[in-house]
């Protein structure tokens, strides 16, 4: 086991006070994982992965003032297939998430790294730095995890995140959710601009990255320094300043000329649905069919009358044309989605997109379940089907 590091050595905004809290709070926790493990006996090696690999979690406050993470901790387990089934390792996260409520823990269960792939893999590599628990060697991965098919999906994921939050939805709360939508709203915004560095020469890892280059052109054309830096902030220390206004619609479509294979910007709404088309063709998979049905649906957002009603045509025929093997969630209900029978205009937030997001949200349900397959290369994935009941109102 490495020493002690500070989980937020990378961080903006925290002051030392805070620092200093939260490593105690974080290292004192990371002591009971050690002391389970050991107890037991299984072999693992034990990492923290997302915002605490890269080491700049967020951190909120209590309505007594108490200082609390915000962010979530993302357990990857490694051990091997066998030792997966023990009956406590399996159900590591609720007793974690019951004997430690103040932290919002949860466990991935992996058997071999190398299957790892994109940010997965490459804060899994940052982790390896610090192992919270190793009871054998483990090799190191290669940290260039920079696919630029890899940081496209990690951005379909925040807008998943950010549109399909209960709080919009209607649906109850959601495995993939954090309480405040508007927590999702801003990761949503810096990711966007985090992945605007598409090589390993950017030495772009985390959004404190983005921070240190928000003068660069990339992102600045996006979004104003000055603006990025209280977005960081923001994230930083939630539920303290103000998160602006932002059109994230056009902050979307701006961001995503370059994964869509766009050298300038500036992209027409025509090349838009004519780009989402020919891509869409290559693969009737659910995993590219939910990523850019979801990017034509986003962007009909900023579109009125006629140019919405070309890219809803597209939201619903390439849904139509997705192979519907991996489909359970949805299965039942995607006449909904690809019926294309609004009588309304879609606008964020309003009545008529709120319906149609409750079935969006189940066909996620499908795709999170090969995503998850795909990005740690194991089939262990838990019951995404248990939360689908409508959220009281």
């Amino acid at each position: 086991m490495s020493e002690a590091h500070s989980v937020c050595l990378n961080s903006v905004f925290l002051s030392a006070e805070v620092r200093a809290e939260l490593n105690r709070m974080l290292h004192h926790y990371f002591d009971e994982i050690r002391r389970l493990f050991r107890e037991r006996a299984i072999p693992a090696v034990v990492y923290t992965g997302g915002s605490l690999a890269r080491q700049e979690p967020s951190v909120c406050w209590t309505e007594a003032g108490e200082l609390r993470l915000f962010s979530d901790i993302d357990f990857v387990v490694h051990t091997s297939l066998e030792h997966q089934h023990d009956p406590w390792l399996k159900n590591l996260e609720s007793f974690l998430k019951q004997r430690y409520p103040q932290f919002n823990s949860t466990v991935a269960l992996v058997s071999d790294l190398n299957n790892a792939s994109g940010f997965f893999a490459r804060d899994l590599s940052l982790a390896q730095r610090f192992p919270v628990y190793q009871s054998f060697d483990v090799e190191r991965l290669a940290k260039d995890a920079f696919d630029p098919v890899q940081m496209f999906n990690v951005m379909v994921h925040q807008i998943s995140n950010t549109f399909l939050h209960p709080q919009w939805s209607g649906l109850s709360k959601g495995a993939y959710f954090r309480p405040e939508a508007r927590y999702h709203y801003v990761k949503l915004i810096l990711e966007c601009l985090r992945t605007q560095f598409r090589s390993a020469e950017d030495e772009v890892i985390g959004y404190y990255s983005v921070y240190q280059k928000r003068f660069d052109p990339r992102v600045a054309r996006i979004v104003d320094p000055e603006t990025i830096a209280l977005l960081t902030e923001a994230r930083e220390l939630f539920g303290t300043v103000e998160i602006p206004e932002l059109d994230v619609i056009k902050i979307l479509k701006a961001s995503m000329a370059v994964h869509l294979g766009f050298e300038q910007p500036d992209v027409s709404s025509d090349q838009l649905r004519e780009r989402l088309d020919e891509l869409s063709l290559r693969s009737a998979h659910i995993l590219p069919s939910y990523r850019y049905a979801l990017l034509a649906l986003m962007f009909s957002l900023d579109e009125d009358g006629e140019g919405q009603r070309l890219f809803l045509e597209l939201f619903s025929t390439i849904l139509r044309r997705m192979e519907q093997d991996d489909l359970v969630a949805v299965k039942a209900d995607l006449h909904i989605l690809t019926d294309n029978l609004w009588n309304e205009p879609l606008r964020l937030h309003n009545d008529a997109f709120r319906e149609l997001l409750k079935t969006v949200i189940l066909l996620r349900r499908d795709y999170v379940r090969r995503w998850r397959m795909q990005v740690t290369g194991e089939d262990k994935i838990p019951d995404l089907y248990n939360d689908l009941i409508p959220a009281k109102r």
